[in-house]
C-alpha cells in the first residue's frame, strides 16, 4: 500500500489530499489557462484566416464549403472563446466551444478530403489538431483527453478500413498514434507541474498563516478570517463573538523557569484551546501569552457556555513545571455594522476587566 501511495502520488500530486484542496486547484488551475486559452484562440484564428486564404488558391474542390468552414465558422469560434475569456460568468460557454470545435474540425477536414488525392496534402491539420488540443488550446487534462478520443474516434471510424489496406496510407496510423500519444504526454507533464507548484504555493501560504511556536494561526490570519465573518454576519444576519485570552502571570514563569519553560507552557496552553473548540471555530495566538478565538454562529451567552467549559479544562491541566496555570477571558459579540477594530477592543477591555476583578474570570463586553 505504502509503494502504491508513493507511485500514485509521483503521477498526481494530489492523491490523497482533501476534496477542498483538489477543488481549489480546479478553480485555479482553470483561471490560470484563462490567459493561455485568450491568446491561443486569436493566434489560431489568424492562422486559419491565412490558411482559408491559402486554400482557395490550391483547391477548386467544394471551394465555398471550405472557406465558410475555415474562414468564417471555425475563425468565429475561436473569436468567441477569446471574447468570453474576458467575461467571467461566460467561462462555461467557452470551455464548451473549445471542446467541440477540435472535433468538428477534424470531421470538416475529413468531410473534404479523405477519398480524395487532397488528403495527403491536409491530413497534417488532423495530426496539427490532436497536438493543440493537448499541448496548445489551454484545456485541462480531463477536458483535452475527452476532447482528443473524440477525434480520433471520428478519425478512425473514417479512415480505419483504408489505413489498414498494404501502402503508404499505414503511416496515417503512426502520425495519430504520435500525436496523440506526445501530446497526451506533454499534458499530463504540464499539469503535474502545476500540482506541484500548486501544493507548493498552498504550503508557504499556510506557513505565512501560522505562529511558529504555537502551530496557531497567527495575528495577520486571524484578523482575515474575522473579517470573514463580519462579512458574512452583515450578509447573512448570523450571530458570532470572539474570546481574547491571557495566560494568568505569565511573565513569572519566564523568570522563574526560563523562556524554555515558557514556550512549553504556550504550546501546552495552544493545544488546550484547540483540543477544546468545534472544528469550524479559529483559534489564534496574537502575540506573547494572548490568544484569540472566534467563534462562528455563537452569541455571546453562547461564547461564555464554551468559554466557561474551556476555562474548567485549563485550571484542570497540569502544565511543565509550573503545574497549574490560569487566564483571563474577554467576550465580545459582533454587533451589525461594527468594525473589525471597534471589536478586538471591546473584548480588549472584557479581558482586562477580568484581570482587574481578580484573573481567572470572565467577562463580556
Amino acid at each position: 500500500m505504502p509503494l502504491f501511495n508513493a507511485l500514485a502520488r509521483s503521477l498526481d500530486p494530489l492523491h490523497g489530499v482533501q476534496a477542498a484542496t483538489r477543488q481549489a486547484f480546479d478553480h485555479w488551475y482553470r483561471q490560470a489557462k484563462i490567459p493561455q486559452i485568450r491568446y491561443v484562440a486569436f493566434l489560431t484564428m489568424a492562422l486559419y484566416l491565412i490558411y482559408a486564404a491559402i486554400e482557395q488558391n490550391v483547391t477548386s474542390e467544394q471551394v465555398l464549403a471550405r472557406f465558410i468552414v475555415h474562414g468564417l465558422m471555425v475563425p468565429g469560434a475561436l473569436l468567441a472563446v477569446g471574447v468570453l475569456s474576458f467575461q467571467p460568468s461566460r467561462q462555461r460557454t467557452m470551455f464548451t466551444i473549445l471542446t467541440v470545435a477540435p472535433v468538428c474540425t477534424a470531421a470538416a477536414n475529413l468531410h473534404f478530403n479523405f477519398g480524395t488525392p487532397l488528403f495527403v496534402h491536409f491530413a497534417p491539420e488532423i495530426y496539427l489538431n490532436l497536438m493543440w488540443t493537448f499541448a496548445v488550446s489551454g484545456l485541462t487534462l480531463r477536458q483535452a483527453l475527452a476532447t482528443a478520443s473524440a477525434s480520433v474516434l471520428v478519425i478512425l471510424v473514417v479512415t480505419l478500413d483504408h489505413s489498414l489496406e498494404p501502402g503508404m496510407q499505414r503511416l496515417h496510423l503512426i502520425w495519430i498514434l504520435a500525436s496523440f500519444s506526445f501530446g497526451l504526454l506533454s499534458a499530463f507533464l504540464l499539469e503535474r507541474a502545476h500540482k506541484r507548484m500548486f501544493l507548493h504555493q498552498d504550503r508557504l501560504a499556510l506557513s505565512a498563516s501560522l505562529d511558529g511556536l504555537t502551530g496557531l494561526w497567527n495575528r495577520s490570519r486571524m484578523e482575515r478570517f474575522l473579517a470573514e465573518e463580519i462579512a458574512r454576519a452583515n450578509r447573512y444576519g448570523t450571530p458570532f463573538s470572539v474570546v481574547l485570552i491571557d495566560i494568568d502571570h505569565f511573565k513569572s514563569v519566564n523568570d522563574t523557569h526560563g523562556h524554555a519553560v515558557g514556550d512549553s507552557v504556550l504550546r501546552q496552553f495552544a493545544t488546550l484551546l484547540r483540543d477544546s473548540v468545534r472544528v469550524l471555530d479559529k483559534v489564534g495566538r496574537l502575540g506573547g501569552e494572548e490568544f484569540l478565538i472566534v467563534l462562528p454562529e455563537n452569541d455571546a451567552a453562547q461564547a461564555k457556555q464554551a468559554v466557561q467549559a474551556l476555562q474548567q479544562r485549563i485550571n484542570g491541566f497540569a502544565f511543565d513545571r509550573v503545574q497549574r496555570k490560569t487566564a483571563s477571558f474577554g467576550i465580545a459579540e459582533y454587533r451589525p455594522g461594527e468594525s473589525l477594530d471597534s471589536l478586538l477592543e471591546r473584548a480588549d477591555q472584557a479581558m482586562y476587566r477580568a484581570k482587574a476583578s481578580g484573573r481567572d474570570r470572565i467577562e463580556a463586553l
